[in-house]
């Protein structure tokens, strides 16, 4: 491990260990109540996401911890609360990048056949269906598809990935405050500056998987409309991807100051 990092060198994960099918294909799949075996947020408990940036010698790449009981562990019909902990160390991360990374969550997880996730930060929503814990689906197995694909994706800025997963009221309900407090400090950054203050606006289409024809423009005064994503975020989310879903619109000739033209 001191090696890889003393030598700079990237960790590849060229398969995903799950006992599910993983992919694009499935990430429009819904599980309805027939097919429901259990579920986490969507107003029936607290689910809540959040990615920190970490040192290189507090983190273990690939390290997934489950603290609490499994999916396994309930009963159909059964809810539990879910905290979504991601740790991410490299050279080139920085704290700007910690929303991008943390709103790919939605759609990794969506990858996954017999899941569902909706939402993001702490009003995610997810549902688990029959066949997936039939094929034998646990908690660990998310952990698995983030830690691969944070690699696969974001190959230049992260070294390494720690995941943990909690799945008790106390523990979660810690975890929303904390990441509450991160989300308001994240997007104070932009509540003092004005469309007037900046040349270039981006546009943003990382719902399209569910909204085809959907395409956010966003400005420092207006967020996208999942409110998740600001205008630094899509500024970070075009350095670390120049041909990803967050592109540069010039602002162009002012035709009406007062009507925004």
């Amino acid at each position: 491990q001191k090696s890889v990092e003393v030598r700079g060198l990237k960790v590849t994960v060229s398969s995903i260990d799950i006992p599910c099918s993983f992919g694009p294909a499935y990430e429009g799949e819904r599980v309805r109540g027939a097919d429901l075996y259990a579920q986490m947020g969507g107003g029936k408990t607290q689910c809540t996401e959040l990615v920190k940036m970490a040192e290189m010698n507090e983190i273990d790449d690939g390290k997934i911890d489950i603290v609490g009981p499994d999916i396994t562990d309930l009963k159909e019909g059964e809810t539990m609360p879910l905290g979504i902990y991601v740790q991410i160390a490299g050279r080139e991360f920085q704290p700007d990048f910690e929303p991008i990374i943390e709103r790919q969550i939605h759609h990794l997880i969506n990858y996954m056949q017999g899941i569902m996730h909706i939402g993001q930060r702490d009003i995610s929503w997810i549902r688990v269906s029959k066949a997936a814990i039939e094929k034998g689906v646990t908690m660990k197995d998310i952990g698995t598809v983030l830690h691969a694909k944070f690699h696969q994706d974001f190959q230049k800025i992260v070294d390494k990935v720690q995941i943990t997963l909690y799945t008790q009221k106390k523990d979660v309900d810690e975890l929303t405050k904390r990441a509450r407090g991160e989300y308001k400090t994240r997007d104070e950054r932009v509540e003092n500056m004005t469309d007037e203050d900046v040349e270039t606006y981006y546009s943003c289409t990382l719902c399209q998987s569910f909204a085809p024809n959907h395409v956010c423009t966003v400005s420092p005064e207006r967020t996208g409309l999942c409110g998740a994503y600001n205008w630094m975020d899509c500024k970070a989310s075009f350095e670390i991807n120049p041909t990803g879903p967050n592109q540069p619109i010039e602002k162009g000739e002012c035709l009406d100051a007062v009507l925004g033209q």
